[in-house]
């Protein structure tokens, strides 16, 4: 202990002061708190002039009154031990100590050792160690708020720390729900808080660690989904693009016609309205995680115009294809025409722009971006075989050459190949 002597006391006062409080300083030293282990044995100081002393008495201070452990007289009879700690309290004359063994959590309160004409009191601490601290984190989205949990089962928790790549971190981003758990905020999650992060809880006797390796996620579910949406759309766009430039590729001689013109116009038209669906859809989700934006609606409002064109054409394909021959009207033959076309270009570019869109979104984490090629190759395998069944069988009608007749499907297939009137509107 460190005295400084003050200027105005005089020689003898000060020396007085000093006599006094040396012994209290010993005194609050013994009586600084004891921690132990369940199941272990705590060695108890007694008195320093325990020589001088003709009588010591031990008791522990309870709630309900003080409870004595043993009496010791002199040294020549023996220590007169509590029934309550016998086998546990073992007593040594020479110091006054006492040395209590298999201790738990009921003993920790505080004791006190008697003499003639002074006393001692010890604060001892029973504890079960810590166990290992559990620690998980919620879902991590980065833009969005998350956190890590550290939680301890077992054993009185005095402290939990944080560390994150070694480093300590900021108390202000750490709050306690428990006694036994600790949260670690991350309002919001971003690229930079991706790391190792460590929790330590201790007490009085033990300690333990906990690590764990986080990650960032840069897409939520909705965003995934939104993605693969988009990537169907892709592919769907894409084959119905296939199934509009083989006609037109064509010579007119060899250009596909009757039945095969029906199902390959059908299958199209539904397939690149599927696209339309599927990628509106995307849209929607789109912005309902981000919110609106006039780069996501315009596109949205051209998308469902289209899927009603294109869906009535497939259905008209279908059902009644001869009211394809009865159009007169320019305007209903180009928007009939080039439906198809124009809608496989509008899903071309609103799903790119939401992929691209998508991918930034992804860069504010730190995982990697989802894999879809397993995606686009499963459904552009699946969506092509009908395209396939087509090509076959117009391979068949080739090799063997039939009669054609002039029938209404022909011609529909010609003016449907060609879009724009073949004959003018009488004035």
């Amino acid at each position: 202990m460190l005295l400084c002597r003050p200027a105005e006391l005089p020689g003898p006062t000060w020396l007085l002061l000093a006599g006094l409080l040396l012994p209290f300083s010993a005194a609050l030293e013994a009586s600084g708190p004891l921690h132990r282990a369940v199941g272990s044995s705590v060695l108890l100081p007694g008195l320093q002039n325990i020589t001088h002393s003709r009588s010591t008495r031990w008791e522990f201070l309870s709630g309900s009154g003080p409870q004595p452990i043993l009496q010791h007289h002199g040294a020549v009879l023996p220590p007169a031990i509590h029934p309550a700690y016998t086998g546990r309290a073992l007593f040594h004359p020479s110091n006054g100590s006492l040395l209590l063994e298999d201790v738990q959590e009921s003993d920790s309160g505080t004791y006190r050792v008697t003499g003639d004409r002074e006393s001692l009191e010890i604060q001892l601490e029973v504890l079960y160690p810590v166990s290992r601290p559990q620690l998980w984190a919620s879902n991590l989205v980065a833009g969005a708020p998350g956190q890590l949990v550290c939680e301890v089962s077992e054993g009185r928790v005095d402290s939990i720390s944080w560390r994150k790549d070694g480093q300590p971190l900021a108390p202000g981003r750490v709050s306690w729900l428990s006694s036994s758990s600790s949260v670690l905020l991350l309002s919001p999650a971003k690229r930079s808080d991706c790391g190792s992060y460590s929790c330590n809880a201790s007490n009085g006797i033990s300690w333990q660690e906990t690590s764990l390796e986080v990650t960032i996620e840069g897409l939520s579910h909705r965003l995934k989904h939104t993605l693969r949406m988009a990537v169907v759309a892709v592919v769907f766009a894409v084959v119905s693009a296939w199934g509009l430039i083989i006609p037109v590729c064509q010579s007119q001689k060899l250009r596909i016609r009757g039945e095969l013109w029906r199902w390959l116009s059908c299958y199209t038209c539904g397939l690149v309205c599927m696209a339309c669906i599927l990628d509106g859809t995307a849209g929607v989700l789109w912005m309902w995680e981000e919110g609106p934006s006039v780069a996501v609606i315009l596109p949205e409002i051209t998308l469902s115009y289209l899927t009603v064109v294109t869906f009535l054409v497939a259905i008209t394909a279908i059902f009644q294809p001869a009211d394809f021959s009865h159009l007169k009207s320019k305007k209903a033959q180009r928007a009939m025409g080039y439906a198809a076309p124009g809608a496989v270009l509008a899903v071309l570019l609103s799903s790119s722009f939401l992929i691209r869109s998508i991918y930034r979104r992804h860069e504010g984490g730190c995982t990697r971006f989802m894999d879809v090629t397993v995606l686009v190759a499963s459904t552009a395998a699946v969506v092509a075989l009908p395209l396939l069944a087509i090509g076959l069988c117009y391979q068949r009608t080739q090799s063997c050459p039939q009669e054609q007749d002039g029938s209404w499907i022909d011609k529909v297939s010609f003016e449907m190949s060609e879009p724009g009137p073949k004959d003018t509107i009488p004035s």
